[in-house]
């Protein structure tokens, strides 16, 4: 025990002997009266040391002490009755400890110099796909982000979005969300983020989704609209994207051009991520050499995930051909 933590016990002690002793005096009440009063006193001093000798870090970090424990059978059954595959393209990895802050502008997010800005725009995602799932009970709901910063450490994007939604309590969704709410933690670009969720969502369920509703930025929804979709070739009715980004600061004026020169315009000539620049990219994406698990969950699109070709893959796949 510190030397301040001492303090603050014989502190705590003597306000509740001071206490029994005034009250004794002014009202001499029974003996088993000034113990629970005395108690009392020392219950409620021990809470306020508890709440305020807190460090901000370790002060309500995990929204889950909010919930009752989860029942296994009861969330897997829940998974069972899923038809459609809600997933929120992560961006970034949140190092601190207490996630109740990671909507603070000082915030421990491992940014890059052009995301700064668009901190907002991630919490609005992760919030947008719990309040998309929360209408449909039939929806799973997946973050979606690999380890992709060596400066953040062994830790997800994925998984840094499912902390961010639990310690705010899932947005007032609670338990609802929460146990249709799972993780993919192995995507380095935008491409994986969907195939992987996919595959993902055949390993939860045990069945391929009917609808997928993406939950990104505003400018890349042509991306994911005709090229990563046309890659996957997953029917057009079947497909919606839900472009987020900052309630009040509006997107540069040079956005779009710089989404095409720098993703857009290689995403067509490799609609597949597997070659040249996009390659390039997702190595340095994975600065912790993790081994991509897929298609183990989903062995019905093995060869999907072994093609890299320019033009859409041409076998056969587990969903209706576009349309």
């Amino acid at each position: 025990m510190s030397m301040s933590e001492d303090k603050t016990d014989k502190r705590r002690t003597s306000y509740s002997q001071t206490f029994r002793r005034l009250w004794f005096k002014g009202h001499t009440p029974s003996l088993l009266t000034g113990a629970v009063m005395g108690a009392l006193v020392t219950m409620i001093l021990t809470q306020f040391q508890f709440n305020w000798g807190k460090l901000p870090h370790t002060s309500g970090s995990r929204g889950t002490e909010l919930l009752q424990p989860p029942n296994q059978q009861k969330v897997h059954a829940k998974w069972s009755r899923c038809r459609d595959l809600v997933m929120v393209a992560g961006h970034s990895v949140f190092t601190g400890a207490n996630f109740e802050d990671a909507d603070e502008t000082s915030a421990p997010w491992i940014l890059l110099s052009y995301q700064k800005k668009q901190l907002g725009a991630y919490l609005n995602h992760i919030r947008t796909g719990v309040e998309i799932a929360a209408k449909n009970e039939e929806a799973l709901l997946v973050f979606s982000g690999g380890e992709t910063r060596i400066s953040g450490g062994p830790r997800s994007e994925g998984q840094s979005y499912w902390w961010v939604a639990d310690a705010h309590g899932w947005f007032g969704h609670g338990a609802r969300v929460r146990d249709r709410t799972v993780t993919e933690e192995h995507a380095r670009d935008s491409f994986e983020n969907l195939l992987f969720s996919v595959c993902r969502f055949r390993e939860i369920v045990g069945r391929y989704p009917e609808t997928i509703t993406v939950v990104s930025f505003s400018f890349k929804r042509k991306r994911f609209e005709t090229v990563h979709s046309e890659a996957l070739r997953w029917p057009t009715s079947k497909f919606r994207y839900v472009g987020m980004d900052m309630d009040d600061i509006p997107l540069p004026k040079d956005v779009h051009k710089l989404e095409y020169l720098n993703s857009l315009k290689y995403f067509k000539t490799d609609p597949y991520g597997c070659k040249g620049v996009l390659a390039e990219k997702k190595a340095q994406r994975n600065p912790f050499k993790r081994q991509i698990p897929y298609p183990e969950g989903c062995p019905e699109i093995r060869a999907l995930f072994n093609y890299c070709g320019d033009t859409p893959f041409a076998g056969a796949l587990p969903w209706r051909s576009r349309v």
